[in-house]
Parts: structure tokens; sequence; C-alpha cells
């Protein structure tokens, strides 16, 4: 039910399709959608299946920020409009969402949300590059064949 904005925050961001359809329904629908993730990862196959899903997100307007290496930006949050934070240890991925019983808090409050969450997040703008449409689809089709190739794979991750 986000009205004006949503920001994710994942490591790992290999979602199902509800997930994914969801993101690219806000975006498309004007909403500021915003997606954190590394710039380089610890898990090979989940780093190149998350890339598939860029391009999708990018063309519906979500803003993707890889977080610069060489840190591995491990944090798990989502903040909707101003009132609603969910944070804890699961990934936007189908094994933490559904497998591994991870926990995740939701806390209602612009105060929070505003005064405690927003300023993590603007941090970790200044701190990421933003990947543009154009120059995702220039990356060399090896990378894009690895990237559809682990996507394939994902469910066994």
């Amino acid at each position: 039910n986000a009205q004006r904005r949503i920001s994710i925050t994942s490591p790992y961001y290999v979602p199902d399709e509800t997930i994914q359809m969801a993101l690219v329904t806000a975006g498309s629908r004007g909403l500021d959608v915003e997606l954190f993730v590394s710039e380089i990862s610890d898990q090979f196959m989940v780093f190149h299946a998350q890339r598939s899903y860029y391009e999708q997100l990018l063309r519906a307007g979500v803003k993707i920020y890889l977080y610069r290496a060489p840190t591995v930006l491990h944090a798990k949050h989502l903040s909707v409009d101003d009132d609603v934070a969910i944070i804890g240890s699961s990934n936007m991925d189908i094994r933490s969402l559904s497998l591994h019983m991870e926990l995740m808090v939701v806390v209602h409050g612009t105060e929070f949300v505003v005064d405690s969450l927003r300023p993590v997040e603007d941090d970790y703008r200044a701190k990421s590059r933003q990947v543009s449409l154009d120059g995702w689809l220039t990356r060399h089709r090896t990378e894009k064949a690895l990237d559809n190739l682990m996507r394939m794979t994902s469910a066994l991750m």
C-alpha cells in the first residue's frame, strides 16, 4: 500500500515473482523505489542471480544503488513511505523468506522511519554508485549470460 516511497536494503536480492512484480509495478506507478545492494558480494552465484533482475527494475524506474567496494553491505531493512519499517535478518530472496525462518520486526511510526532509518538510507546513497539503465545495458555479454545462468539455478541456492 505504498503511496510515495519504498526503500529496500538487502545484500542478496533474488526475489520471487510476486516481490519483483510488486516493485516493478510500484516503480511504474511513479513511486520512488530504491534498492541498495553491494557492488561486490561474498556469494558468487547469488550475486550474479540478483543482477539478472536489475534490467526489469531499471526499466520500471526503480533506482538501484551499488554500495561501493570493498565493503559488502549486509544490512537488511525496508521502509515504506514515512511510517513503516521492516528490519531483521531476512534477505530479499526466496530462501530467506520461506526456508530459513528468519526474523523481521515491523516498526510503525514516522519518528522511527524519518529520524532513525532515513539517515541510514541517506548514508548508503552517499556511499553508493547509482546504476543507469544505459550503463547496465552495455555491460559485457559474458556478464549477462552468467547473470542469467545463475538466475536459472537460484532455486538451488
